[in-house]
């Protein structure tokens, strides 16, 4: 849903990082299950939510944003 959003927004980037590649971003960010969203630095979740679930995280996210 992330990569879905980057394609049709220029303000959401997604990428897909194989932990087990990058053991280092699994430490950083504490990997304990995949899939892991990691939303602005702010909030994350473990595993594959739907539309709404991803939206609720986001609109969390941008509530803890700086301005």
């Amino acid at each position: 849903m992330a990569h879905s959003m980057a394609v049709i927004s220029d303000h959401v980037v997604a990428e897909v990082i194989e932990v087990q590649e990058f053991p280092e971003l699994g430490s950083t960010y504490n990997v304990r299950g995949v899939p892991l969203t990691v939303i602005n630095e702010k909030i994350s979740f473990t595993g594959a939510g739907n539309e709404a679930m991803l939206v609720e995280h986001i609109n969390a996210a941008l509530d803890k944003v700086d301005l």
